[in-house]
């Protein structure tokens, strides 16, 4: 190998590392951004050279390299707000928004009400949703989800399923 490839190997393992930093970093910047999903570094090494040149096992590594950065999409916990217009999803899947410049994709849920009463975002990209007809129907195209605009009137609750466990020791 020789000491130019020793010091091949020990600077790419520094600087493999130093991207690793810059990963972790990027995932401790953005913990508290709604939606985050953090990423993880994953490595390899670079292809060995062969001390007696057959594929025995005398292999010396050349060092490391970045192989990727993939992106964790598992589960996150979630978190009670105060606004009705926070959203979640629980498992796979994404918000669909939109704006002038296309139709984008996010798993951040944090909405608010615009003045045409269209739900939107922090940036003001127009949350999509699919279309109903006058019978209330999927039409299958999609479109801004316009809370002021509704197909039918509201109507009372009639009846409410209420699971709990009560304490024994209390009174009657």
């Amino acid at each position: 190998m020789g000491i130019l490839g020793a010091l091949f190997a020990g600077v790419s393992g520094l600087d493999t590392y130093s991207s690793s930093i810059e990963v972790i970093g990027n995932n401790i910047a953005n913990a508290n951004t709604a939606g985050f999903k953090g990423s993880r570094a994953e490595f390899s090494d670079i292809l060995a050279s062969s001390l007696s040149g057959g594929s025995s096992g005398n292999q010396i590594g050349r060092g490391v390299q970045l192989a990727a950065v993939t992106t964790q999409f598992t589960q996150g916990s979630f978190e009670t707000t105060s606004s009705g217009t926070d959203l979640a999803i629980d498992g796979k899947g994404f918000f669909i928004v939109a704006n002038n410049d296309g139709v984008f994709y996010t798993r951040a849920g944090k909405f608010t009400i615009n003045a045409e009463g269209i739900l939107v975002n922090s940036r003001g990209d127009r949350v999509q949703g699919v279309i109903l007809d006058v019978a209330g129907n999927p039409s299958g195209t999609t479109g801004d989800l316009n809370l002021t605009v509704t197909n039918a009137p509201p109507q009372k609750t009639t009846s409410v399923n209420f699971v709990a466990n009560l304490d024994a020791s209390d009174a009657v």
